[in-house]
């Protein structure tokens, strides 16, 4: 075993992420001393599955522990660690868009463990293959955090603060947004009596190409063939909903607009 290599953790949330996360840490051996939430349902079927004490404010937290990770909404990481005598620990919260400077003169050696992935409590992850992005406020705590998130992943890598804030955009576009448009046509067949099922193998088929070619080789479909007939025959059947015919009409242009840039 490495000098300084983290064994324990301190988990602040018991959403989603700190579900799964939980999980793995202790798949890998590391274990939880405590897991902390608001939620006392959360955390205490968390904290009885990680053999873990579950607390519910922050002045409770065990600064003794080699890492707090911190995997709650982006809105109340700065309210947490406001209260916490982090001392000589690790801290790392799991944002995507929060900088790691929102730990700047209230802990002494902070970091971002950003995991590039979506989590449902029911589906299981294989967190092995989660992009783990890594950023640390010094070189020693980027060693420890490195080695660290490489027991949990096979792909860590570094990135900085403004860096992770364009991959959180852009991954919110590749995977909240499509979800959506499935939530929209979902929508659409449901209410014309046909199941949603009809278009899973087409889903599944778009979204298995992308391992083959690039997202741009990818695209078909009547906007990109600039089909008007085809365009205008189907905002005519979106007539009696104003908002999903804009966005069909949005996507439609920017779909026409990218085509004729050059490669």
């Amino acid at each position: 075993m490495e000098r300084g290599e983290i064994k324990t953790a301190v988990l602040i949330g018991a959403g989603n992420l700190g579900w799964h996360l939980g999980q793995t840490l202790n798949k890998k051996g590391i274990r939880i001393l405590q897991v902390m939430s608001r939620s006392g349902p959360s955390c205490k079927d968390l904290a009885v599955l990680m053999h873990a004490d579950c607390i519910t404010r922050p002045e409770q937290i065990k600064s003794t522990a080699g890492i707090i990770i911190i995997a709650i909404p982006d809105t109340q990481i700065d309210k947490v660690i406001g209260h916490v005598d982090f001392g000589n620990t690790l801290v790392v919260h799991t944002a995507g868009s929060v900088p790691m400077d929102v730990f700047k003169g209230k802990a002494a050696h902070y970091g971002v463990l950003y995991p590039l992935m979506t989590f449902t409590r029911k589906k299981q992850v294989d967190f092995a293959s989660v992009p783990l992005l890594i950023e640390a406020n010094s070189a020693e705590n980027m060693k420890k955090l490195r080695h660290f998130a490489e027991k949990l992943s096979r792909e860590v890598r570094t990135v900085n603060s403004e860096q992770r804030k364009i991959v959180h955009l852009a991954a919110v576009i590749a995977s909240n947004f499509p979800n959506h448009m499935y939530t929209l046509a979902e929508n659409l067949l449901t209410r014309k009596g046909i199941p949603f099922d009809l278009l899973k193998p087409l889903i599944r088929e778009t979204t298995d190409k992308i391992n083959l070619m690039s997202p741009r080789s990818a695209q078909t479909g009547p906007a990109l063939r600039n089909d008007k007939a085809t365009l205008e025959g189907h905002l005519k059947l979106l007539a009696d909903d104003a908002d999903m015919a804009e966005i069909y009409r949005q996507i439609s242009k920017s779909i026409i607009t990218f085509a004729r840039k050059k490669h």
